[in-house]
């Protein structure tokens, strides 16, 4: 409800957006300091997340109800290392929506879904994105295809996107 506050002033129909850090302890709030649409209120409604510019960091796109979408750049640097893996199916739907991809770098796993779903009237980035922080090389990515393949791959450079297609059934490693 757009007049919320004449009825419960405690509520806003307009509220500025939050950005929170991950400590890896808790959830931090950054929102005082990271840019101009972080200090006004907006009505937002949809939130879509990619790299845009291709350079590991995830950005973000912000709709608005009656105004304009906000593009939110990631400048950060922290010198960490990234992968982001486009997969594309062949047996399975090609977009590979519904892969689910296991990811060990400097010793440690990460799972993630190939999806673009997240927010109301949104569609996210379908391209997989897994920060290494500082480890330099991909032990293995083990990809399981909406098809049932299984595949593993090896070796494969960070810092960078790379397209991996879904092999043929009798084709597992890579």
């Amino acid at each position: 409800l757009d007049n919320v506050e004449l009825t419960t002033p405690t509520i806003h129909y307009k509220e500025p957006l939050l950005l929170a850090r991950n400590t890896g302890h808790k959830f931090e709030d950054t929102s005082a300091t990271s840019g101009e649409v972080f200090q006004q209120p907006w009505v937002s409604r949809g939130l879509a997340l990619g790299d845009l510019f291709k350079d590991g960091h995830v950005d973000a796109v912000i709709s608005t109800n009656g105004g304009e979408a906000h593009v939110v750049r990631n400048v950060t640097s922290n010198g960490n290392h990234w992968i982001g893996l486009t997969l594309v199916g062949h047996t399975s739907n090609r977009d590979a929506i519904g892969a689910e991809v296991k990811l060990v770098s400097g010793g440690k796993s990460q799972w993630a879904t190939v999806s673009t779903t997240g927010s109301y009237l949104s569609a996210s980035d379908k391209r997989l994105h897994f920060g290494l922080g500082t480890a330099t090389q991909i032990e293995s990515i083990d990809i399981h295809w909406p098809s049932g393949i299984m595949q593993n791959v090896k070796a494969l450079p960070v810092d960078r996107f790379t397209t991996i297609d879904e092999p043929a059934a009798t084709e597992r490693l890579r």
